[in-house]
């Protein structure tokens, strides 16, 4: 019974005489159940943002590109004056005997104007794949096809929403393709030849320039919020654009665990797999800022959210001030009677102890309501403020994720109850020291 004694006053102390329960109690109660919400919310969505992102980042993206560069810039051994461009079928048989890899084919990449007619070109991201039956990146792409076919044969090109909606074209329209380098040395000409101080040289320079585009007929569009932002073509198309002449600027390989791309590249360094005039590309790499600025955001969203949880703990740190100050005499009562300082503390310990549980259940509670109603609630948000705050074109998905981890629910609940019962513990100790005589004639 001694031992249920803190417990049974401080469930009595948590309810009035003339009510079941007090309004401090319930505000006490509120505080910690909006700061427990709040969190399980935040923290799930920006964990399923954080999960989804690397998604749709592996859904598009190779997982390790070989890119190859005969500027080599390393320390080159003694005797070799200048790196030769190395055999990139040499290399592409080599790779696909390694462990982990499911696919390895070579691809050219650049960047290109688009343009549709009198259109004024977009300027684009352009990949040029084999049309390979066992072409992991062409499996992957196949998923994200909006209108059309992914068809990497003969003159087609595969374009993304976004890029058709800003030159007004459809599958089937064809768009003038030029390199941009081709572009380059258009415009470095043309400056010459007006920079000419002889009419005749700066015409006949001019009547010169000959840039022939490539025509491409759109057999496919891509989503760009899924598949990024490149445009597809057959790679000898993009051979000849990038003026490669048989050559790659790369292979592109798909490995059975993604999460080894690092590890697969750091083996390539240390086994000397590579010719010199390769270097290597891996996913994690490519949009390691992205992902860490989503890692970021969670942390610094984690911190920020700490105040609401400071905030509820003060709310509880008032409570037990209030209920010390207006049993002062029943402390004293219990402290005559031999009651030791660490009953006394107990005794509000307990209190605040039923206030942060009850609290931490009901934000779980309603947090995880929340969370399987947010994108209801999004859309309400939006009609009624007329703004959308989860813009797809920020965030890259058409829906608010969510993820739920057992380790983020047990350190929000964990981190609750101990700051309620630090806040609780101060007031309670105060009051466990005062004189019995004092608060029994006060």
């Amino acid at each position: 019974m001694l031992s249920n004694a803190p417990f049974f006053l401080a469930l009595r102390y948590l309810r009035p005489k003339r009510s079941f329960v007090s309004v401090i109690t319930l505000i006490s109660v509120m505080g910690v159940m909006l700061g427990v919400g709040v969190l399980v919310v935040v923290m799930s969505v920006f964990q399923g943002w954080q999960v989804e992102f690397k998604k749709l980042l592996l859904g598009f993206e190779p997982h390790v590109t070989l890119i190859q560069d005969a500027r080599y810039t390393g320390q080159l051994p003694e005797g070799v004056a200048e790196p030769v461009r190395s055999n990139w079928r040499e290399v592409l048989k080599r790779v696909k005997t390694l462990p982990g890899v499911e696919s390895a084919t070579p691809m050219a990449e650049g960047y290109i104007g688009a343009r549709n007619g009198a259109s004024d070109p977009e300027p684009a991201e352009l990949f040029g794949l084999r049309d390979d039956t066992d072409n992991g990146l062409l499996h992957k792409l196949s998923r994200h096809i909006k209108e059309g076919e992914f068809n990497l044969k003969d003159d087609n090109i595969i374009i993304t929403d976004r890029l058709a909606k800003k030159l007004n074209v459809k599958v089937g329209d064809v768009l003038s393709i030029l390199a941009r380098e081709t572009i380059r040395q258009m415009i470095h000409d043309l400056r010459a030849a007006e920079e000419a101080t002889d009419p005749a040289e700066a015409k006949a320079a001019r009547e010169e320039i000959v840039v022939l585009p490539r025509d491409l007929t759109v057999v496919g569009i891509v989503r760009a919020d899924t598949a990024g932002e490149r445009c597809y073509a057959p790679l000898n198309i993009a051979q000849e654009l990038f003026n490669l002449e048989g050559d790659v600027t790369g292979i592109e390989i798909e490995l059975a665990d993604p999460e080894l791309a690092d590890a697969f590249a750091q083996h390539l360094f240390e086994t000397d797999l590579l010719p010199m005039d390769w270097a290597i590309r891996t996913w994690s790499h490519t949009h390691g800022s992205k992902l860490m600025d989503v890692e970021n955001q969670r942390s610094l969203m984690y911190f920020l959210l700490l105040f609401i949880m400071l905030v509820a703990a003060i709310c509880v740190m008032n409570t037990t001030i209030t209920v010390t100050v207006q049993k002062r005499r029943e402390i004293g009562i219990l402290t005559a009677l031999g009651s030791r300082v660490w009953q006394i503390i107990s005794i509000f310990l307990a209190q605040a102890g039923v206030v942060a549980v009850v609290g931490t259940l009901l934000g779980i509670l309603g947090g995880m309501t929340v969370l399987h109603f947010r994108n209801d609630l999004r859309e309400k948000i939006s009609e009624i403020t007329g703004r959308d705050f989860f813009p797809q074109d920020i965030y890259f998905l058409s829906e608010i994720p969510s993820q739920v981890q057992l380790t983020d629910i047990v350190s929000i609940c964990g981190l609750a109850i101990v700051l309620c019962l630090l806040a609780a513990l101060i007031p309670a100790w105060f009051a466990a020291r005062v004189d019995p005589a004092v608060a029994l004639r006060d």
